[in-house]
């Protein structure tokens, strides 16, 4: 197993009402240990308590986690409204199989709702910086905006790469001018947006995290598509996760 190390956290970040972005201060003799691959995860622990968050910083950068608060949660509610900056934690070394090859260009689209979009972060702005060739579409499904995660740092990926990043809001709870956006991200809308946002033969690989339904209707609606998937599984808070690839 792993190690468990002390890390201080360096900065705590709200993005919503129940949600909040942890940066950890990695000291030079454990830089190599916690190099990270876009995807991947880090385990905390808090007394017997151990819970793992995913990576949402992109390779290169400090490890940074994203977490939205669970009712009545040990671990998920101490982290969004009591830690601070110079407190520190028990976080194991990296770990997880969630990650894409940086080394060749390719179509990446990701499929995300809620906190799944936490890992989508990192490998999004990864693949996009390692190479001048690839490109990224991103579906993410909430409530309404104020519950987007990372709502900012999403727009500014796509600032930063406007001909190679296209991003689709989908709120099942507030209404958005094109009809089309609304409602949610299960088989039905699935079946409705992608064959009219998406060339499915062009795309190389298909990520998709959230709750456990969003990624088995996915999974249904990339197989009528024609998409012939070879899955890895992850499993990381409450979501699952799957990569899929043709």
């Amino acid at each position: 197993m792993p190690a468990f190390h002390s890390l201080t956290v360096d900065r705590v970040d709200a993005l919503t009402d129940d949600s909040a972005a942890v940066t950890f201060r990695v000291p030079d003799e454990l830089h190599d240990e916690f190099a990270f691959a876009p995807g991947q995860s880090l385990t905390l622990r808090r007394g017997d308590e151990r819970r793992s968050y995913s990576i949402c910083a992109a390779v290169g950068q400090p490890p940074r986690i994203g977490v939205r608060e669970v009712p009545g949660g040990a671990v998920s509610s101490w982290l969004v409204r009591n830690l601070r900056a110079g407190d520190v934690v028990e976080v194991q070394t990296p770990s997880g199989s969630f990650t894409p090859d940086l080394g060749s260009p390719a179509h990446h689209v990701l499929i995300a709702a809620g906190s799944g979009i936490t890992p989508m972060m990192s490998i999004a702005a990864s693949v996009l910086a390692a190479h001048s060739q690839s490109t990224v579409t991103l579906f993410y499904g909430n409530r309404r905006t104020d519950s987007v995660m990372f709502a900012d740092e999403v727009s500014d990926l796509k600032d930063a790469y406007p001909a190679r990043m296209r991003l689709v809001h989908v709120l099942s709870r507030e209404s958005q001018e094109v009809e089309l956006f609304n409602g949610r991200l299960d088989g039905a809308k699935l079946r409705a947006l992608l064959p009219v946002t998406v060339d499915v033969r062009a795309v190389d690989h298909w990520w998709l995290c959230g709750p456990f339904g969003m990624v088995t209707d996915a999974m249904d609606v990339l197989t009528e598509l024609g998409v012939a998937p070879v899955m890895a599984t992850a499993s990381q808070h409450l979501h699952e996760r799957l990569a899929a690839a043709i």
